[in-house]
């Protein structure tokens, strides 16, 4: 995962090259983002989550799961996925605040921009020919029964 700035604030290699299943790759990087990120557990804690080739494994990520808050259930995998990486995120932000610092201003300069961007909608002339040729290209896309009054249609 990158920063804006095109840091890397998470970066997990796998096992490319190797005769690994999908099941492994996944149990892999969820052991990497405990042992490198997340860091919920004790490192002595971490045999049961580590031992991937275990049957009892996806018992073990279900605890996991529940003892890191993780709302998803381990039928929702890639929700969990998301969420882990959210948290991994979240956390090394807050041990590397000072390195990510830049990148938190780039972002509200970011949002100003967008905000200075969206003031032409405010400001919109509903009569100009092209913001009517616009509403009816929109319901073409859309399939949008026509209307005599661009207006209702656009609603």
């Amino acid at each position: 995962l990158f920063n804006k700035k095109g840091s890397v604030a998470i970066e997990f290699r796998s096992g490319e090259g190797s005769a690994s299943t999908d099941e492994t790759e996944f149990r892999n990087f969820i052991v990497w983002l405990e042992d490198q990120k997340i860091r919920h557990y004790k490192i002595e804690d971490r045999g049961n989550l580590r031992n991937i080739h275990s049957s009892d494994w996806p018992k073990f990520f279900e605890k996991y799961l529940t003892d890191v808050s993780c709302p998803f259930k381990i039928q929702y995998r890639q929700e969990a996925i998301d969420w882990l990486l959210g948290l991994a995120v979240r956390l090394e932000y807050g041990d590397n605040a000072e390195k990510y610092k830049d990148s938190v201003s780039d972002n509200t300069k970011n949002a100003d921009n967008a905000a200075k961007n969206a003031e032409p909608l405010i400001n919109l002339d509903v009569n100009n020919p092209d913001f009517k040729a616009g509403v009816m290209a929109l319901a073409n896309l859309l399939q949008i029964q026509r209307h005599d009054d661009y207006l209702v249609m656009l609603k």
